[in-house]
């Protein structure tokens, strides 16, 4: 099930919410939001950067939408699937709320940021008798789910052989076992490319599409200070270059390698102020 409500694009952010939750948050000043200096790369949703006003509406939506997680979790419950039904509480993508002085997805600066914070998402497990409860710090992808998922439910043997995926299953450490897992993941939007892995974090972008990028994750988890370039580090950017070219390399479709001449599959369009 997807949430087709008011989407965080819309100027509605400039008005109060107008859902049960509005009144809580009404006189809520919301530290947890930063009010950072708006980033130079921000393109779209300038209006509602610092704007207290979407900053609650923010709030107001997400915990209408923990209303709909309980909503299906009680249906399930009544019709007597509780039992028998793997929930999954995910998201496409991650979202900023003036970290950095961002304020939305990466697609919304220019040139497209990269920002751990633009790519984490809520990734939740249920399903009685067969996931345990716990927490995981394994660096996942998006691109995991499809195989994490058909494992689960014991259907991994559907996984299309002849396609060239990039994702693992990480269905072991749902059920509580061990799983050999290496600690990394690849990210793309059009021209920007990534590769992080536990400690260390490269942007690419193609020519002029901006700045590469390198951070120390474990000195700067917050990506503030960006150290491509920087002397005493060009052998682990050259380490780190050379990784992401790697796994691209492997999966990349030639039909679509925009860095290799290849074209855009889809264009997002987000609109700008």
């Amino acid at each position: 099930l997807a949430y087709n409500g008011p989407y965080n694009l819309s100027p509605l952010l400039l008005e109060p919410a107008k859902n049960r939750h509005a009144a809580y948050y009404a006189d809520k000043y919301l530290p947890s939001f930063p009010r950072d200096t708006m980033h130079p790369w921000q393109d779209a949703n300038k209006p509602y950067h610092n704007n207290l006003t979407s900053i609650r509406r923010v709030a107001a939506e997400t915990s209408a939408v923990d209303d709909g997680v309980g909503d299906i979790l009680a249906a399930l419950k009544e019709n007597g699937f509780e039992e028998n039904t793997l929930v999954v509480y995910a998201a496409d993508q991650g979202w900023m709320g003036g970290q950095n002085g961002f304020f939305g997805m990466g697609d919304h600066t220019k040139p497209v940021a990269a920002h751990d914070l633009m790519m984490q998402v809520p990734m939740i497990f249920r399903q009685p008798g067969t996931v345990v409860s716990g927490t995981s710090d394994l660096l996942v992808s998006n691109y995991d789910f499809f195989p994490s998922v058909l494992d689960q439910l014991g259907l991994g043997h559907r996984l299309p052989k002849e396609e060239n995926l990039p994702g693992r299953s990480f269905a072991p450490v749902l059920k509580g076992k061990e799983v050999e897992w290496e600690n990394e993941m690849i990210y793309e939007m059009e021209g920007c490319r990534s590769y992080r892995d536990e400690d260390w974090k490269i942007v690419l972008r193609r020519f002029p599409d901006g700045p590469s990028e390198l951070y120390d994750l474990k000195s700067d988890p917050h990506e503030r200070f960006n150290l491509f370039g920087q002397p005493g580090l060009s052998e682990k950017q050259a380490e780190m270059t050379a990784k992401l070219e790697a796994r691209f390399g492997r999966y990349a479709n030639p039909e679509y390698d925009l860095w290799k001449g290849g074209r855009s599959k889809a264009k997002l369009h987000t609109p700008r102020e």
